[in-house]
């Protein structure tokens, strides 16, 4: 019996390694693909009661298993429906960039979208070296060159782009309705310190015709004014745990070992506990059985002769002794491979992550990236709010 467990074990152990690393590949079977479905018909269900969360909640979840045009454009409109302006124009925007088979009326749909979820927030395009990880707060947004602009919550933000042990950094402000540009530039450990340089309209332009004056502050979407001290965001320099985990194949790999030996920590204890009170009882029926025939130490050395045959009782109360041990061992073992697992697993966000704490010595010091801004506008769009627009669920899944 011992040896039968321990083999589930080892099976169990031996599934799971693969399975969790081949979460994509998985997600394209048909059962993925019917709980997409299903999914996608609930958060339509929920979009008509007007429950714009829930219906959110739903199309993500159908997102992620199957990556639909009609999944996202309805996602799109279920952001803006609930107050998630950026989240909404980044999808229409998605939508309109990698839908090209688009009927007119479905492209109008999310035109309109678009333009009413740009009209509460700043619009970014950020440039910088292909191959950098770009953070937005400390959220991984995407590796250079992005898919399109990065659109922000009106307020002040944080970005970064990381590559090669470089960071470059750049605080932002973004003004709903308003559209910019941002370069990041990575130098040496030497590099000279550069002050930013931000442009555009009304960014103190002489009305003769002369050169610019000095910008004012809160100027637009783009870096702080000459002399302000960058403000650093102290939260959004290290992602978080759930956020780095999300980006990290290997994190996945130790998070299914601790489950699996967690789960095989608590099942072997249980199994042990049931073995040892088997045990019990038989040895408590063997004690009463010996009272009766007047026999001490019935399965002790020498064989007793007595009318009760208690060979056979003695030899299933030490299997079960035997198999309780086993099982505890295991357990045990279990635990320990789960508490490796976490262990380790945590040990690698803090060593992967652990150049942030480099990148914040030296905004500390003074930023060592040259930032550029440029190609501020004013973008003057009516606003369309939710009961105006009259937008409705479209396509099909």
């Amino acid at each position: 019996m011992t040896r039968r467990f321990a083999s589930i074990f080892a099976v169990l152990l031996a599934m799971t390694l693969p399975l969790v690393t081949s979460g994509v590949a998985l997600a394209q079977d048909d059962a993925s693909i019917q709980m997409a479905r299903e999914r996608f018909q609930e958060g339509v269900k929920f979009y008509d009661q007007k429950q714009y969360d829930k219906a959110r909640a739903a199309f993500l979840q159908a997102y992620a298993l199957k990556k639909h045009p009609a999944v996202l454009l309805n996602l799109a409109q279920s952001e803006l429906r609930s107050g998630r302006e950026a989240d909404s124009a980044k999808h229409f925007a998605q939508y309109l960039r990698e839908n090209k088979e688009a009927t007119p009326a479905e492209r109008q749909e999310a035109e309109k979208g678009l333009a009413a979820a740009k009209a509460s927030v700043g619009e970014l395009n950020i440039t910088v070296v292909d191959g950098a990880d770009v953070y937005v707060n400390g959220n991984l947004e995407g590796r250079s060159p992005l898919g399109g602009p990065v659109y922000l919550k009106p307020g002040s933000h944080n970005l970064e782009a990381r590559k090669d042990g470089k960071s470059a950094a750049s605080p932002v402000t973004a003004i709903a309705g308003q559209t910019g540009s941002v370069e990041l530039s990575f130098t040496g450990p030497s590099g000279p310190v550069a002050g930013p340089t931000p442009v555009g309209p009304g960014a103190g332009a002489d009305p003769a015709g002369g050169p610019p004056g000095p910008v004012p502050p809160g100027g637009g979407l783009g870096a702080p004014p000459p002399g302000e001290p960058p403000q650093a965001d102290k939260g959004s320099d290290k992602p978080s745990f759930l956020a780095w985990a999300k980006q990290k194949p290997l994190a996945w790999v130790g998070g299914g070992v601790a489950v699996l030996g967690l789960a095989g920590g608590i099942g072997f204890a249980l199994t042990s506990s049931a073995s040892y009170d088997d045990a019990e009882t038989i040895r408590q029926k063997i004690i009463d059985q010996a009272q009766k025939d007047g026999v001490s130490g019935p399965c002790g050395p020498p064989p007793k002769t007595t009318p009760t045959n208690y060979t056979n009782a003695c030899d299933k109360y030490q299997q079960r002794v035997d198999d309780g041990d086993s099982q505890k061992s295991l357990s045990t073992v279990s635990f320990v491979i789960a508490g490796v697992a976490v262990a380790g697993t945590v040990v690698y966000y803090f060593l992967d992550t652990g150049s942030n704490k480099a990148s914040i010595g030296q905004r500390e010091r003074g930023r060592r990236a040259a930032t550029k801004s440029h190609g501020l506008r004013a973008s003057v769009v009516p606003f369309v709010g939710p009961n105006e627009r009259g937008l409705g669920v479209v396509g099909q899944f």
